[in-house]
């Protein structure tokens, strides 16, 4: 993976950051990506994208840039049972407002991985909680659902949440908005011939019109 598309890729999911003019939110990832849905076989099912919040025009209110890779894999224990674990890879970058300065940098890159044990909602619909939270105020669901050929990342408060938030008003504050793994590369703007928002993201594939 190239450093540019490392760098293009980066954040803490969950949360939104205010959108700044720099080069650090002025992201594309490289066309390798191009790509929706899901990738299925005997052995799991995968996904490639940067997670979104669905219809929001407002970069302010979006998570912090990312790329996304969800990797699951069918394993069988010793009576014959079968389960799906998941592994997220999350490469996730945010900004502070100031003009890119090497002596200062302004961006910071991370790197965020997290593994879900799945189960069957309903036919079709896997869900998991991440087991080990990446912060104490909000437990992530991971949902994939294989009808609509998605996959999404949704969000609920944990009891201490409220117990930081009476210590510190504000420390954590609402759960995140519901996000959906969709396509961020240049291309889905290309095939509008650019008339579309300055970012923006689709669920139509490299084979799409």
């Amino acid at each position: 993976m190239s450093i540019r598309l490392v760098a293009s890729v980066l954040t803490f999911i969950g949360y939104a950051s205010a959108a700044y003019a720099n080069s650090c939110s002025n992201i594309d990832v490289i066309g390798s990506f191009d790509e929706t849905g899901l990738h299925e076989s005997e052995f799991g099912i995968s996904a490639t994208g940067s997670f979104r919040v669905a219809g929001e025009a407002d970069e302010s209110k979006q998570p912090n840039f990312n790329l996304t890779m969800v990797n699951c894999e069918k394993t069988r224990d010793d009576n014959g049972k079968v389960s799906l674990g998941c592994k997220v890879t999350r490469a996730v970058v945010w900004a502070t407002s100031d003009k890119p300065n090497t002596d200062n940098p302004n961006c910071e890159l991370d790197l965020d991985i997290a593994e879900y044990s799945m189960k069957e909602l309903q036919r079709g619909v896997l869900t998991g909680m991440e087991p080990f939270p990446s912060t104490s105020c909000y437990e992530t669901m991971l949902t994939i659902d294989r009808n609509a050929q998605r996959v999404y990342l949704s969000f609920t408060r944990t009891k201490s949440a409220d117990v930081y938030d009476k210590t510190r008003p504000g420390t954590c504050g609402a759960a995140p908005r519901t996000q959906v793994l969709m396509n961020c590369t240049a291309y889905p703007r290309m095939r509008h011939q650019g008339q579309t928002l300055p970012r923006y993201c689709d669920f139509s594939s490299s084979s799409s019109k």
